[in-house]
């Protein structure tokens, strides 16, 4: 896969995600995200504001299974 199809499929990645989160983020959810990716796959990287235990439940329940890893953190803990 060539750097032109990594980055073609990351954006991919990063706007389904973001329309994932949606109603997460009508709730309040505030966060950064983006996408990381190689020719070996891709990782959605998370950093959320007042990351609680059940939010990152429920982040997770959102955004698995879709062949993505997933790097979910709080942003105060950085």
């Amino acid at each position: 896969m060539d750097a032109t199809l990594i980055a073609m499929n990351n954006e991919a990645v990063r706007t389904a995600s973001e329309r994932l989160l949606r109603q997460l983020r009508a709730e309040g959810l505030r966060y950064r995200l983006w996408v990381t990716g190689s020719d070996r796959g891709s990782t959605v990287h998370m950093r959320v504001s007042d990351l609680h235990p059940e939010m990152k439940a429920r982040i997770v329940n959102v955004l698995q299974g879709r062949g993505v890893g997933l790097d979910v953190e709080d942003m105060s803990s950085l």
